[in-house]
């Protein structure tokens, strides 16, 4: 590990993005069509809370360093990443609301789970893979332990997550759905 600060950092930013993949999953279990997605994504939202907690837990406990205000988004793009599927996804080169209903700008399974399984899964198991080459020291046991529980979940929730993609991708209009969701998240990343 680096420094005391690197590691606050990559903490609260992992609780971060833990507790809005908790949330988001959780609130689009209720919201899809496909009954096996909708326990995939239960089942996942409960990962993430457990990793959640299990992040905020290996936290400094100390006055001096108050680390829970270290709690957030790891990078301004994962922040504009979340935000932007609080609202209906937007293809700009065709300037219309793609695949989502009008009604509401509701999400169709394949934009959720485009999202979820091309855009902030892999990109959190990117985060995980890095904090994990950074625990080589004497101290390091413990932290090590929990991102390799927190890497065995998120590899799990990878593979199930890409085959219900897969399934969800049945027709021309879904596979432009997530064609757009994964564009526009790509696009949130790279422009911070």
């Amino acid at each position: 590990m680096t420094t005391i600060d690197a590691a606050i950092r990559r903490l609260g930013g992992l609780t971060w993005i833990s507790g809005e993949l908790f949330a988001l999953e959780g609130r689009w279990a209720g919201e899809v069509d496909d009954p096996a997605a909708a326990v995939h994504l239960a089942t996942h939202s409960r990962h993430h809370g457990w990793h959640r907690t299990l992040w905020v837990d290996a936290l400094p406990d100390s006055p001096a360093l108050d680390a829970t205000s270290h709690i957030g988004p790891p990078t301004p793009g994962w922040e504009a990443a979340v935000a932007c599927l609080a609202e209906p996804l937007v293809d700009e080169e065709a300037d219309s609301v793609d695949g989502a209903a009008e009604a509401g700008g509701a999400l169709s399974d394949a934009h959720r789970l485009a999202a979820l399984y091309r855009g902030l899964v892999p990109r959190l198991a990117d985060l995980l893979a890095m904090f994990a080459a950074e625990l080589d020291g004497p101290g390091d046991g413990e932290m090590a332990r929990i991102v390799g529980l927190a890497t065995h979940d998120v590899t799990a929730d990878l593979r199930g997550g890409h085959a219900l993609l897969a399934a969800a991708l049945d027709d021309l209009e879904a596979i432009r759905a997530a064609a757009v969701t994964t564009k526009m998240l790509d696009q949130s990343f790279r422009t911070w």
